[in-house]
């Protein structure tokens, strides 16, 4: 991601660009940041998922989310989100991540750090849609917080652990009619 804000402005999520066809942006607009402070708490953010989802969550699982989640939001960020023409970060993919981890674990019976990590993750994401973001965080990165982009993020973590769910169900099911 450090090496991609060399390339922000042909990178960056500009919704008159992607209407004149520069579609890769409703992917790339996610991995470059308005400033390297704001680059700094996505790359915290990362790491704090990888830690917390060690043993959860597949590199496999992890990559697909990741370019799921990249392209949904972008795509709801474009069509959902009217006043929104320029977008830049990567925090609706990372809280999607975190959601998608907290289901994972919550499939492999880790009930409580799942629910848990899926409570505070949806929690934060609403309030600062419903409520508001800090002051701070829209200082630091130099633009206001792009809300729309977390509820997007969380959106997608919700189709994708639909689609675990029912691929754990169905596997559980045949694992116990094969006996």
């Amino acid at each position: 991601m450090i090496t991609l804000q060399f390339f922000q402005d042909a990178l960056v999520f500009k919704k008159g660009h992607i209407t004149n066809g520069e579609w890769w942006r409703l992917i790339t607009g996610n991995f470059v940041h308005t400033n390297y402070p704001h680059l700094a708490l996505n790359l915290t953010g990362w790491w704090i998922m990888g830690f917390l989802f060690v043993d959860t969550f597949q590199s496999k699982k992890i990559l697909l989310s990741t370019i799921f989640l990249s392209l949904f939001t972008g795509i709801c960020l474009y069509l959902f989100s009217p006043n929104l023409e320029w977008y830049a970060g990567f925090s609706g993919v990372l809280y999607g991540l975190f959601l998608v981890g907290a289901i994972t674990a919550i499939l492999q019976k880790d009930y409580l750090f799942g629910f848990g990590i899926a409570a505070l993750i949806v929690g934060k994401v609403l309030w600062g849609h419903f409520i508001g973001e800090s002051e701070t965080s829209a200082e630091l990165i130099g633009v206001p917080v792009a809300t729309d982009a977390h509820l997007f993020g969380i959106t997608g973590a919700t189709i994708i652990g639909i689609i675990l769910s029912l691929t754990h169900w169905l596997h559980e099911r045949s694992r116990s009619t094969a006996r």
